[in-house]
């Protein structure tokens, strides 16, 4: 066999695994369903119950005086709401879209590919390709929904850059919680596992990352540790998108004093140990990231799979083959 035709087998066997995986994904409606149903929950939860308060604390930075413009402070919380869900989505989603991987471990239908000549390195990344799809779809449809939801209220202040910007942003995160919940998710060997663990996950991240309350109300140690997570500098570039338009319409007028209050207590920029960080660190935090996942998951990927060498897969599949042939004998 050439080089050429390895490669094209490898291709061909690629594909077919990231078909395989998203059909038995959306096989599952419920599990579809959720996925798109949760992080649209927590944006109602902002819209019914948080807006109100958030609205109260940007209304404290205008001073004595000054009326208070509800409708620019409604459009500027919002696009915060918007930008917090998005933030959490790009990684909740991810690590519920592992059901798929840890299913076929604790079935053992991973072992099933390695009785052809696959590479064990196509069947991780095959995962891989599979988490990365069904996270920005997923998380996309939910960014669309509170464009939708922004312009029928009156509250859209991005320009066509900053909306392709939020676009690029999702497929940027959504590369880093891929090929970090994809490490971890490999260590789990049942679905009832996966299931609390992502549970735990989605409920405590939305707090990290300064999603359900501005990182400035947390104590510094917190908002130290919170800081060293990618998925935080995710949430501070949904923010800058969505919000700088809403802030610089907000304060126009204001003192500078106002300007930079109302974006350091919304965490527009981030307190990286003492240093404020803008989006352009913000950017290469999240690369950094990526960078380090990749070569983590080189190192580890397969192993944490527990695949089996090919010298295995033959011998699993010749002890098989061994026992039906003795049945037959029985007979």
């Amino acid at each position: 066999m050439t080089f050429t035709q390895k490669i094209t087998g490898e291709i061909y066997a690629f594909s077919q695994l990231v078909r395989r995986h998203c059909k038995v994904f959306l096989k599952d409606g419920m599990a579809v369903f959720f996925s798109l149903l949760a992080p649209l929950i927590v944006f109602m939860l902002y819209i019914l119950f948080l807006g109100e308060i958030q609205a109260d604390t940007v209304a404290g930075f205008f001073p004595e005086g000054v009326p208070v413009p509800e409708d620019d402070v409604r459009a500027f919380v919002d696009s915060w709401m918007v930008a917090g869900v998005l933030g959490v989505a790009c990684i909740t989603v991810s690590f519920s879209a592992n059901s798929v991987m840890v299913q076929d471990k604790c079935r053992g239908q991973i072992r099933d590919c390695l009785v052809s000549p696959v590479r064990k390195q196509t069947v991780t990344l095959a995962y891989f390709a599979f988490n990365f799809i069904v996270t920005v779809v997923i998380v996309t449809v939910v960014c669309l929904i509170a464009f939708v939801y922004l312009a029928a209220t009156g509250r859209f202040m991005l320009s066509a850059g900053e909306a392709f910007a939020v676009i690029g942003t999702i497929l940027f995160s959504s590369l880093s919680s891929t090929l970090f919940s994809v490490l971890v998710c490999a260590l789990f060997r049942t679905e009832g596992a996966l299931s609390g663990f992502v549970g735990i996950v989605s409920a405590a991240i939305g707090f990290l990352i300064g999603a359900y309350m501005p990182m400035s109300a947390f104590p510094d140690g917190v908002e130290y540790v919170a800081a060293l997570l990618p998925g935080t500098h995710s949430a501070g570039l949904f923010r800058n998108f969505l919000m700088g338009g809403a802030l610089e319409n907000l304060t126009a007028g204001l003192p500078q004093a106002a300007h930079d209050g109302i974006a350091g207590a919304f965490s527009m920029e981030i307190d990286l140990f003492g240093a404020n960080v803008g989006t352009d660190i913000m950017a290469v935090y999240i690369a950094g990231s990526i960078v380090l996942f990749a070569v983590l998951n080189l190192v580890l990927g397969t192993r944490l799979l527990n695949l089996p060498s090919y010298g295995g897969a033959s011998k699993l599949f010749r002890r098989g083959k061994r026992g039906k042939d003795e049945g037959a004998k029985q007979k």
